[in-house]
């Protein structure tokens, strides 16, 4: 079962793409991590930028001027992405590298949802700051799983209360959301729950040190893979995939329950 995760933020930088690229890591079998935040790409200047063994390619801006022009000439997803692993199981799609760009990407993002899981595997979607004109809308109203990544702050927490009701109206009842919250404020994870009363999915470890290797691109210490920030990046991740089952489930449930009963011969 393909599935498609959207990582939000309220806003604040809590460390959105650092979360994604931790997350999609420690992924099993194929995922994608897509950029699609209207700031701009960090991943290439970032974890990759030490790591990247070709050129960077198309990317995000790419694959939407060939959907624009030919969807039918567009290429495959493997066209436009790149390996985030050696064993090319997990790939980036790098986003706009000029925020300017994102009006040229905003015609097209059904499309590009469509692109996203054609690849075959699970896609997290990295969107950034929610809430401006630019968010890309049709890349939420298409996850199975959206989950809100800040610090329990009361700065961060009241940014996400009206993002969150707005959510609600555009999601309606179909994917689940979930909080990651971020060890870097005065706020128990409970106290973030009963306030924004949506569950809380994993909380990780302010750990600046292994965090740099994520989103700068550092050389990750002997115990990195171990350590606690990327033992609960796991924990977040299976905990998404527990989500979108769940949403599955529903799903059919629903379906069987307003399937047509057959007429008694």
């Amino acid at each position: 079962m393909m599935a498609l995760y959207c990582l939000i933020s309220p806003g604040g930088a809590p460390g959105v793409t650092t979360t994604a690229v931790g997350v999609s890591l420690g992924w099993p079998g194929q995922v994608l991590l897509a950029e699609c935040d209207p700031a701009g790409r960090r991943v290439l200047s970032g974890f990759l930028a030490e790591r990247l063994r070709q050129p960077a390619g198309p990317g995000l801006l790419g694959l939407a001027m060939a959907l624009q022009n030919d969807p039918h000439a567009a290429g495959t997803l493997a066209d436009y992405t790149l390996p985030l692993t050696e064993s090319g199981e997990q790939r980036l799609l790098c986003g706009v590298r000029d925020p300017r760009h994102v009006r040229q990407v905003a015609p097209v993002w059904r499309a590009l949802v469509k692109a996203f899981l054609s690849g075959g595997g699970d896609v997290i979607a990295d969107l950034g700051r929610v809430g401006g004109a630019e968010t890309p809308v049709p890349v939420l109203e298409a996850a199975d799983v959206v989950v809100i990544v800040l610090r329990p702050t009361l700065g961060q927490v009241d940014a996400a209360r009206p993002r969150l009701e707005v959510l609600r109206r555009v999601l309606g009842e179909g994917p689940q959301i979930g909080l990651c919250l971020v060890d870097d404020g005065a706020y128990t994870a409970a106290e973030v729950k009963r306030v924004l009363e949506i569950p809380v999915f994993a909380e990780l470890p302010f750990s600046a040190a292994d965090a740099r290797v994520l989103s700068d691109g550092a050389a990750p210490r002997l115990t990195f893979r171990t350590s606690l920030l990327m033992r609960r990046l796991d924990r977040l991740g299976k905990r998404m995939r527990e989500a979108a089952s769940e949403v599955a489930d529903q799903v059919e449930q629903t379906r069987k329950g307003l399937a047509v009963p057959e007429a008694a011969p």
